[in-house]
């Protein structure tokens, strides 16, 4: 008999070890799927603000854009406290002392795409000066492994480029806003939270939390929503980076007396629209009397190709001329210009 229980003992042992490396494995397999960055930003590598079109994946679509074309952009590199990197950025400033918006792309794009260089362009037909930057591992910066960090590291990155502006260019922190796109948008709440000075944020479909991005995208997929753990350890495992550990939410959190303005497409099929209406929410809840909160669900989506269609991040074309006035309205007040 007690053959028989340590025989039995050994086959539990090694099922929970077998199973605990085969869980530990799907999940450096999640990590690995969910952190890759495409190198090639979707295809738009070939614009500049002088010169740029909107694709998705790669296939451009019929919105002419040129009107909003712009020149006089030149290309800096920014440097970080502590890290060896190179962060790309191109500026374009405008006439005298004007307020300045960083802006920050989304997963896989870069400072190429049209969802950041549209809304831009749109700023500096207002008077404003701006800066895009790639994030690390896009574009023309620093490149390690291929692999974002969920905001979890690029913070540091959207930090750099305020720094830039507020330190190299004396701009006051008053008259400095920070525009974010998708993962851009979680990674600029999660700078909005580490840095107090950032006086206004606007957040086109962001993440609120990418443990239940993760979990969506497995049930999706057809395999257990409890895999997202195993990714978590992956990645603790094999970068030191737990991905799911800080989350946007702490920038809704920390808003206080600042101004949020949070867009999020109603039919998005890749963040879907309660992670805006969470970060909103939570926004609401945590404002003090001087800060203030504006949230917008538009519907649309946007034909690609013959056969696609996508809801994400596609109502700087779908409602162009509203998505304009809402720039224009929300940082005019936030950063006191008017043009």
């Amino acid at each position: 008999m007690k053959l028989v229980n340590q025989r039995i003992l050994v086959w539990l042992l090694g099922f929970m070890l077998l199973f605990s490396a085969a869980w530990v494995f799907i999940g450096k397999y999640i990590y690995e799927t969910a952190a890759n960055v495409n190198g090639e930003c979707w295809g738009n590598l070939s614009n500049r603000p002088d010169r740029f079109h909107s694709r998705f994946w790669g296939i451009r679509t019929e919105h002419d854009l040129s009107e909003w074309w712009f020149g006089d952009y030149q290309e800096v590199e920014l440097t970080l406290e502590n890290e060896a990197l190179r962060i790309s950025a191109w500026v374009r400033e405008a006439e005298g002392n004007a307020p300045w918006i960083l802006f920050i792309h989304g997963l896989g794009s870069c400072k190429n795409n049209h969802a950041v260089l549209l809304p831009a362009a749109m700023m500096v037909r207002q008077g404003y000066s701006v800066m895009l930057l790639d994030m690390r591992e896009h574009g023309a910066s620093s490149r390690i492994n291929q692999l974002h960090t969920a905001g979890q590291e690029e913070f540091n990155d959207v930090l750099s480029g305020w720094r830039w502006i507020h330190e190299k260019k004396g701009i006051p922190a008053e008259e400095i806003g920070v525009y974010g796109v998708s993962l851009g948008a979680g990674t600029v709440a999660l700078a909005f939270a580490e840095e107090p000075r950032i006086h206004a944020a606007w957040l086109d479909s962001p993440f609120a939390d990418m443990e239940k991005i993760i979990r969506s995208e497995l049930q999706i997929a057809g395999f257990p929503a409890f895999l997202a753990g195993g990714a978590k350890l992956a990645g603790l495992l094999f970068s030191g980076i737990d991905i799911m550990g800080r989350t946007p939410l702490e920038g809704a959190e920390s808003i206080g007396n600042r101004h949020l303005f949070i867009a999020h497409g109603k039919q998005d099929e890749r963040i879907p629209v309660f992670h805006g209406e969470l970060m909103c929410e939570t926004a609401n809840a945590f404002m003090l009397e001087d800060g203030s909160v504006e949230c917008w669900y538009p519907s649309g989506q946007v034909t690609v190709g013959e056969d696609k269609t996508t809801g994400h991040a596609v109502a700087m074309l779908t409602e162009l001329e509203e998505w304009n006035h809402q720039m224009k309205e929300f940082f005019g007040r936030t950063l006191n210009h008017q043009n």
